[in-house]
């Protein structure tokens, strides 16, 4: 078993408070879909079944490219490696490939909001060949204490952040955030989106790409899912099934999952259980550069559906 630490923010006890809280306003935070060990298979299940990187190798290539072109810019020698989100630690292992065959020497974090998942990345990279000191079992959404906690880790290095997978999930003001967050001056963050796959600025195009995806969140694996987390709450038998619908997340459209309340007291608006953001590609850069960070797309899927950029403070140290 590797070192892990335990952020109080993932512990059971707070957990179970932050549930309350959760609902106390109708939504679920998001670290609930993925604590127990049922859900973060269920989750596997969604993305082994619908994630496109599984059927198209567009999206498999995307990431062997974004690899091989954020090597350039970084220094020789030792690196850490952190991944924030981890999940399975499978880009993370390639990207460990990729500086290994590069001649880094690679010392890795793994940080996610699962123990289930940071033991699996962890075991995965160092089974490869990385150094492994201590990983963080946290909420990424109370971020202030992770650049403290990689600076204890290993201030000295430089450090290579994947944030893949996470950006979809997030406000745009909790990506920006966490960015900050992490990211020292020197850093060097991997970020994916996924796309609305539009080809022109015609809202009717936005709205076919849209609907084009829909299946990708709107299917029996995604709903199953969702539905563990009703079930985990105890709260099964007072809401309807998880519906998934097309909407807004502060203006950047976003597929969204609710569940009815079967009583219309205390709320009269569904609980609000998911979103998955679908930036376009002009969406997604403004925001970073209005936030104060300089973008540098890396690569592009054919299909337009996913970009991965390599992330830097704006500001030149």
């Amino acid at each position: 078993m590797p070192d892990l630490d335990f952020h109080p923010s993932a512990r059971t006890p707070d957990l179970d408070l932050q549930a309350v809280d959760s609902l106390q306003v109708n939504r679920l935070d998001p670290k609930l879909l993925y604590v127990t060990p049922q859900q973060a298979g269920l989750w596997r299940k969604v993305f082994l079944r619908h994630s496109p990187i599984h059927h198209n190798p567009e999206f498999a290539r995307i990431y062997r490219d974004a690899f091989s072109h954020g090597l350039n810019s970084l220094p020789p020698g030792k690196i850490l490696l952190v991944g924030l989100g981890c999940g399975t630690g499978a880009k993370e292992l390639q990207l460990f490939e990729s500086l290994r065959d590069s001649g880094h020497e690679v010392l890795f974090a793994a940080i996610d909001v699962s123990p289930d998942l940071v033991v699996e990345s962890v075991e995965k990279l160092v089974a490869a060949g990385a150094v492994h000191r201590r990983s963080l079992v946290c909420d990424l959404l109370q971020s202030d204490f992770l650049g403290n906690w990689l600076d204890r880790l290993e201030s000295d290095l430089p450090r290579l952040i994947t944030f893949f997978g996470l950006v979809p999930n997030l406000a745009p003001s909790v990506v920006a955030r966490i960015f900050r967050s992490v990211l020292r001056p020197g850093d060097t963050l991997l970020v994916n989106a996924h796309l609305a796959p539009v080809e022109s600025d015609d809202p009717n195009d936005l709205a076919s790409a849209m609907q084009a995806v829909l299946p990708q969140y709107d299917n029996p694996e995604t709903r199953a899912w969702l539905a563990a987390a009703l079930d985990h709450l105890g709260i099964e038998d007072q809401v309807d099934p998880p519906e998934i619908s097309i909407g807004q997340v502060e203006s950047i459209p976003a597929f969204l999952a609710a569940s009815r309340w079967k009583i219309r007291d205390p709320f009269a608006t569904p609980l609000q259980l998911f979103h998955s953001l679908r930036y376009t590609l002009p969406l997604f850069e403004n925001m970073l550069r209005r936030e104060g960070f300089r973008a540098d797309r890396l690569s592009l899927t054919s299909c337009r559906q996913e970009a991965i950029w390599s992330i830097r403070h704006a500001v030149v140290y």
